[in-house]
């Protein structure tokens, strides 16, 4: 499951680790979009015993491979060794627009953010790191720590064949995101795994779900979160992915009225068929059955689309929606299948 969303505090997301783990589920990791990558997974670490947590996926270009890293180590000591490591080039909105860094040589810079990654992350106290690439260099820094572990399995997030060839060639597993048909993850997943070398190479998704008793509302909230892929934070790899996949007609309406300011009418615009293939939306029995079309990938990390909601006004302080620990409490009753003990996010 992927953790949190906008408005939710660092002891929400505690609490809803705690109830994921008491739950069954095999891991809980955070987004970094919402909130930053590493605090925060650091809270998901401290109110859990044995699940693995993570960043799903911290941005390279916010941060140096050296002290992504040393940070790495922290935190797999903190978690006693569950750390699940996720990095990603990020997106051109969040890294030229936001950060101001203009991106270039995306896949000499990950093969090498990776590598100064592996050399960290092992290193044990007194050994040095010295390291020369197209992109990253260190030289002359030493470890002060030995890590918990032999080493710290790093997942490279991939929103291109280019970039999926990379993380198979150099990575321990691929992240991918969402708005997948599940035909087309195991075709991903399949050609992935027969380039790595390594036997326990492993392929995640994030999918966007919402689970209701009350179909229309989980459908609604699908398509909102679709929607919000153009409105909110633009993410161009998505409308390439529908695209990819059989749908430009719907990329292009959705487009064409998102940039008229006609969010409404973008979200009536996508037909049932792409909810039916690329989210899990719907009752209980119907998510259930979408869940399992993806048993050929090793984790489906649930994306609760009812937590995600971008703001753009300040003046928009409006609360969290009272349906937001009962859509949690949906998902992880979806993904153990069973009812989930605990009340979520409230407490503390």
């Amino acid at each position: 499951m992927v953790a949190g969303g906008g408005g939710t505090t660092l002891a929400e997301l505690g609490g809803l680790a705690r109830a994921a783990e008491e739950a069954g589920l095999a891991g809980v990791y955070l987004a970094e979009a919402w909130r930053s990558g590493l605090v925060p997974t650091a809270a998901l670490a401290a109110a859990t015993t044995h699940i693995r947590v993570g960043p799903y996926v911290l941005n390279a270009h916010a941060r140096s491979p050296l002290f992504t890293g040393i940070a790495a180590v922290d935190l797999d000591e903190m978690t006693g060794g569950r750390l699940v490591l996720g990095i990603g080039s990020g997106n051109e909105v969040t890294n030229a627009r936001y950060q101001g860094i203009p991106v270039s040589r995306p896949l000499a810079k990950m093969r090498d953010y990776v590598e100064v990654l592996r050399l960290v992350t092992t290193a044990r106290a007194g050994a040095r790191v010295d390291f020369q690439g197209a992109v990253h260099s260190t030289t002359g820094w030493y470890s002060q720590v030995d890590p918990v572990r032999p080493s710290i399995p790093i997942v490279l997030a991939a929103t291109s064949p280019r970039m999926t060839d990379l993380a198979a060639d150099v990575a321990d597993g691929l992240a991918l995101g969402s708005l997948l048909s599940a035909p087309f993850a195991a075709s991903v997943s399949r050609q992935a795994k027969q380039r790595s070398p390594r036997a326990g190479f492993r392929v995640m998704m994030a999918a966007f779900a919402a689970v209701s008793q009350d179909r229309e509302e989980a459908r609604t909230a699908a398509r909102a979160a679709v929607v919000n892929l153009y409105a909110g934070k633009p993410h161009p790899h998505y409308d390439r992915l529908l695209r990819q996949q059989g749908h430009a007609a719907v990329a292009d309406r959705i487009g064409e009225l998102v940039s008229q300011g006609d969010v409404a009418e973008a979200r009536r615009a996508i037909p049932e068929e792409l909810l039916d293939t690329l989210v899990i939306a719907g009752s209980p029995g119907e998510c259930q059955a979408r869940l399992s079309e993806y048993h050929e990938l090793d984790e489906v990390l649930m994306v609760n689309v009812n937590a995600m909601h971008y703001r753009t006004d300040p003046a928009a302080r409006e609360p969290l929606p009272s349906s937001l620990p009962e859509s949690y409490q949906s998902l992880l009753e979806l993904a153990v299948g069973r009812p989930a003990q605990r009340e979520l996010l409230h407490d503390n």
